[in-house]
């Protein structure tokens, strides 16, 4: 009998357990960018050697050097997954051309680590809010990512002229003077999203990529970030929920950001965020 009242209290209360889709919130729209002419990029600064443009009403995202990555695993006759480094020499010696000595700025650990590119938006979110964009991939090379909740150690904005500076090294990101959380998605060798807190790069939490199952189709992507609770969706279908109950505690508001790997390119549009207000 008390087994059976045990099973009975579970079923009624499961629907309460954390991990459940998100709750109805009231919510308002506070910033929106629909890359409708090229003046809509003066509401968001680059950071390392990316390019930005704005083509038929929606934003183009590519890595200056994309196309030398491009090339060189076209003669391998493979796809970036993501994990192998060997396309950094070339990239390296690529970059070096420009920037001469600079390309001391790229090393993160005596290794190379530059071509990669931070978009910032410069509209800073309230503590509770929705991210979402449209996305489709122009090209079959990972990686891209949506970073948020992004200020310096201090709660400063990530402008603030007293932090390190910053190239697009995932380092600078991560594990450098600034506090974030980052999704990364279209990454085919995983054929999962993960999420990431930083600094430290933790991985909070991984779970389905649904813009690798259609991966030439244009997708919709969701964040939801209430308090300590956060929500992802791709194409309106829930890949994983996270509750952030760190000793430290959750991350408020802050700076968002579109992150590349030097081989992606990407098409995004529809940049909105909402103020969660109840």
């Amino acid at each position: 009998m008390k087994r059976l009242i045990l099973i009975m209290t579970f079923v009624l209360t499961a629907p309460l357990l954390w991990g459940q889709p998100m709750p109805k919130f009231h919510k308002k729209l506070v910033y929106q960018c629909r890359f409708s002419n090229p003046e809509d990029l003066d509401q968001w600064v680059m950071e390392g050697p990316g390019e930005a443009i704005v083509r038929k009403g929606k934003l183009v995202l590519r890595p200056k050097y994309q196309k030398v990555v491009d090339d060189y695993f076209a003669a391998k006759g493979q796809v970036f997954d993501g994990r192998v480094v060997g396309y950094y020499k070339p990239l390296e010696e690529a970059m070096k051309k420009d920037v001469g000595e600079k390309i001391s700025d790229y090393y993160y650990d005596g290794a190379f680590r530059g071509g990669h590119m931070v978009f910032w938006n410069k509209f800073k979110t309230p503590d509770n809010y929705i991210l979402e964009c449209d996305f489709r991939a122009l090209s079959p090379h990972a990686l891209h990512m949506l970073m948020f909740s992004c200020t310096g150690m201090a709660d400063q904005s990530v402008f603030d002229s007293n932090l390190k500076p910053r190239c697009g090294v995932a380092a600078q990101y991560t594990k450098g003077d600034l506090k974030n959380y980052r999704i990364s998605f279209f990454a085919p060798f995983r054929g999962t999203s993960h999420m990431r807190k930083c600094p430290g790069r933790v991985l909070t939490v991984k779970g389905t990529d649904l813009t690798l199952h259609k991966p030439k189709k244009k997708h919709h992507l969701k964040v939801v970030k209430y308090k300590s609770k956060i929500w992802w969706y791709i194409d309106r279908k829930l890949c994983f929920s996270y509750d952030d109950i760190a000793e430290e505690g959750p991350l408020g508001g802050g700076q968002t950001a579109i992150r590349l790997m030097a081989p992606a390119i990407g098409e995004y549009d529809n940049y909105r965020i909402y103020e969660i207000l109840k």
